[in-house]
């Protein structure tokens, strides 16, 4: 990758973290914040769209792979994700939409550095550690999250 392409990407994905941030950290201070009041479902709300984001990724790796090599476990996987994003979204209780998500976030990286081997992304040196970094990132803010509200 050039630099300037991987300057976007380090740009774009750690931006995409100040959201889980700023709303874990509002939820554990209990900040109301202006606009949006509450937010636990915000935060919920981020997370399906960003699980839904890596889905696609996933999505993505199986069309650019297709005439080379069966992509069938990458179709379903990306799709199961998406689906598992989507059902956060419909349940009632914060603790199953955020441990839905958290074992969400956790399994797309399992399945991108397993099922996605041998693309340009996963081999690139520094995408798995972004990814890796990243992915720790969500899953703290959220166990934190939840480890707040069950108590």
């Amino acid at each position: 990758m050039t630099s300037v392409k991987t300057k976007w990407i380090y740009l774009l994905g750690f931006g995409g973290l100040i959201p889980f941030l700023g709303l874990s950290l509002s939820s554990l201070m209990a900040i109301e914040l202006p606009m949006i009041g509450d937010p636990l479902p915000a935060l919920v709300s981020y997370g399906a769209v960003i699980l839904s984001f890596l889905s696609g990724i996933l999505w993505g790796r199986a069309l650019h792979r297709a005439d080379t090599e069966s992509t069938q476990g990458l179709i379903i996987a990306s799709n199961v994700f998406a689906l598992l994003a989507w059902l956060t979204l419909l349940l009632n209780t914060l603790f199953w939409s955020l441990l839905l998500q958290i074992a969400g976030f956790a399994l797309v990286l399992f399945f991108e550095r397993k099922l996605a081997r041998g693309t340009t992304m996963t081999n690139q040196s520094r995408y798995y550690p972004m990814r890796l970094m990243l992915t720790v990132g969500v899953i703290v803010c959220q166990i934190l999250v939840l480890g707040n509200h069950i108590i």
